[in-house]
């Protein structure tokens, strides 16, 4: 018996370095080691491999808008010691509007061993290694393993091949240089942060032409997702980006990280510091690359295309049925002018064109503008901001009550282009081109998206050219018709009918108000919609009121000045509103279902990419909020972020290893529903409205 357990124990110590590979769901971690005979002294390296399964990531050091980095707990013989974890180069995974820092596929860690002068042991012994690592794709989950290694073993057969894959890792690391090599330094405010290298190894003139990208160590530095644009000059390059949370605070006197240039195996990676306030002289510090051209499609052919493609754009534009109720007024203008004298004609024809070339060259101006102080616009980025949707409502729904007739003000109205539209005045004429640009803005025609593509990846001269040709595409039908007038005298003459064709226009006014307070509702909910409502009647009686005496006046101005504090009142609230999370408790969703109330529990995490772009995206809609609170539904939020048993456990009983996991609980359902990993705000709406 004592001759077999002792040729067990022999067997035992002799595994190979290989031993005990830990495989989980969704990866498998193996610690290799460079060298099998330690002794005091001995400087080495072993190495923590993990293969992912396709598509999912674990995450670097800093692992950027939400994750977590993989960590080691050692457990070691008395005189050896272990350092930090050596991380490779990262890549930038990115996940709509967030950006993590991490690794896919296989990656080696390097770590650093040392024997010092008590490790007294030369038998066979473990090293213990507990890590703890994060694997995400939809959904995150964090996994462990507890990797045991048994080295001063004879077995020596996979040390060569373990120590040649180890010394690959440690020549792929990020190489660190002298400031001789790449002199680094950073300026920043407020709004923005440029990252300056100089010197041999960054001043190449193939550097312009490869990718690069600064990842750095300090996961507040920079705004993760934003992009990084690089300018050039003679010694180097400035890369401009947004800053993080602590740049912006001004408390960072140095930034380390990777800086890396290239992609895939051709790429290079170093580990540089950055000073605070240090601009190395010719690195293009100066030419922000947002002033500049892009290096795409500039040249005269694809100009041209773009123009091309923005006129046919704009005249499709004059189809979309957003833009109908404001041409309505113009339709009428021209019945009314048709058998004007053909000089008036023109005039109001170029007058129309100049009011709509002029909206649409202030509406790029502000576009762009926008654009170049980072925010994430679109084109009818205006009808984003309640604000100015319930306004052009408001102005749509007095259009129509002045068509109707309940009201003429003559020329007091002429700012507007309302009332003037039927008298074929100057104003009139300009102000209606003004008007259907502010109505068109968010329609898209065919043909404008390729045209707005080039716009935002050009210069701001080039820019607005395509905004110009976009206005003349939008203005030619109306104005080729005033310049050949007789195509006019086909139009049946002024008439009795005309009033009633007048009053007719009314109603796609008003479809239009109402179309906008739709809009209104996804962006501020129903309290905001039941102001805006209101101030219609209140609008309804003040025009009523005007039209009699002194009294009935100053009614009118008070009821009028009411709608103004309605409206602002109603948005202002509705505005504010977010979700206000309960900490999530099986007892308390038990309680709340007693209650017969709708429950919607979000299982998430910090360092869960997936959670935080739900956050911010699906969750933060007003539209949402409006619908938690029209439906009192109950918002529980289980945070995984620290581990919790009770999570892990609801979590395992709905089928899931990980978060995110939402659940909306509705009284009329025994079983909770499980909504989709990524959400969007019809998905949460539909969800707790019951699909109304």
């Amino acid at each position: 018996m004592r001759i077999f357990f002792a040729s067990l124990l022999l067997v035992w110590f002799s595994l190979p370095v290989l031993a005990n590979p830990v495989t989980t769901d969704n990866a498998r971690a193996t610690l290799i080691s460079d060298q099998q005979t330690i002794k005091a002294g001995d400087e080495f390296h072993l190495g923590l491999e993990m293969v992912l399964r396709k598509h999912w990531h674990t995450y670097w050091v800093n692992p950027g808008d939400a994750g977590l980095a993989t960590e080691i707990q050692w457990e070691l013989p008395i005189g050896l010691s272990a350092g930090p974890i050596k991380w490779p180069t990262p890549k930038a995974i990115f996940l709509g509007q967030l950006v993590n820092y991490g690794y896919e596929d296989t990656t080696l860690y390097p770590i650093a061993f040392t024997a010092g002068p008590d490790f007294a042991t030369e038998g066979p012994f473990q090293i213990k290694g507990f890590a703890t690592w994060l694997v995400c794709e939809d959904i995150c989950i964090p996994e462990q393993a507890e990797l045991i290694l048994t080295l001063n073993t004879t077995n020596t057969d996979e040390i060569a091949a373990n120590a040649k894959r180890i010394e690959q890792a440690l020549d792929g690391l990020p190489k660190p240089v002298s400031a001789a090599q790449i002199t680094a330094g950073f300026t920043a405010t407020s709004a923005a942060i440029q990252f300056h290298f100089s010197g041999p190894l960054v001043n190449g003139s193939k550097i312009s032409k490869q990718a690069l990208r600064f990842f750095p160590f300090d996961t507040g530095a920079v705004k993760h997702a934003a992009l990084q644009s690089p300018s050039f000059g003679e010694n180097g390059f400035t890369l401009w980006t947004k800053p993080g949370f602590r740049t912006r605070r001004g408390t960072l006197e140095a930034v380390g990280g990777v800086l890396v240039i290239g992609t895939g195996k051709s790429a290079q990676a170093w580990q540089v510091e950055a000073q605070a306030g240090l601009v190395p002289t010719g690195t293009g510090a100066t030419t922000n690359p947002a002033d500049q051209p892009a290096p795409t499609s500039t040249g005269l052919g694809g100009l041209l295309t773009a123009l091309i493609f923005a006129f046919l754009g704009g005249v499709l534009l004059n189809l979309m049925p957003c833009v109908f109720p404001v041409l309505s007024m113009k339709v009428m203008s021209f019945v009314s002018a048709a058998h004007s004298e053909a000089a008036i004609i023109r005039k109001h024809g170029i007058l129309f064109l100049i009011g709509v070339l002029v909206s649409f060259l202030a509406l790029g101006g502000l576009f762009l503008a926008l654009k170049a102080g980072g925010q994430q616009i679109g084109w009818g980025f205006q009808l984003q901001y309640p604000p100015f949707v319930a306004a052009i409502s408001v102005l749509f729904f007095v259009l129509g009550l002045n068509l109707l007739g309940v009201f003429h003000m003559g020329s007091r109205l002429m700012g507007v282009g309302g009332s003037l539209a039927d008298k074929g005045g100057n104003a009139g004429a300009f102000f209606t081109g003004v008007l259907a640009v502010v109505v068109a803005s968010p329609c898209t025609a065919p043909a404008m998206g390729w045209a707005l593509g080039f716009t935002l990846s050009q210069s701001a001269a080039v820019s607005m050219l395509v905004f110009l040709a976009l206005g003349l595409g939008f203005a030619a039908p109306f104005t080729l018709l005033s310049i050949q007038p007789r195509l006019l005298k086909f139009l049946p003459k002024p008439g009795p009918w005309m009033g009633r064709f007048h009053q007719l226009m009314a109603f796609p006014m008003f479809a239009a108000a109402v179309w906008l307070v739709w809009v209104l509702a996804g962006l501020s909910g129903v309290m905001a919609v039941a102001a805006l409502l209101s101030a219609f009647i209140l609008i309804g009686f003040a025009f009523w009121a005007w039209k009699g005496q002194r009294f009935s006046k100053a009614a009118g101005v008070i009821a009028a000045g009411l709608a103004l504090l309605v409206i602002a009142n109603g948005i202002s609230a509705q505005g504010d509103r977010k979700l206000e999370p309960q900490v999530w408790s099986s007892a308390l969703v038990t309680q709340y279902q007693s209650e017969g109330k709708t429950i919607f529990v979000d299982f998430t995490a910090d360092w869960c990419v997936t959670c935080q772009f739900n956050k911010r995206t699906a969750l933060a809609s007003k539209s949402v909020a409006a619908a938690f609170a029209q439906e009192d539904v109950q918002f529980l939020v289980a945070d995984w972020t620290r581990r919790d048993d009770e999570i892990a456990t609801e979590l395992a009983r709905h089928g899931r290893a990980g978060v995110p996991l939402y659940l909306v609980y509705r009284p009329e359902q025994a079983k909770p529903q499980i909504l989709p990993q990524l959400l969007t705000p019809q998905i949460v709406k539909s969800a707790v409205t019951k699909g109304r």
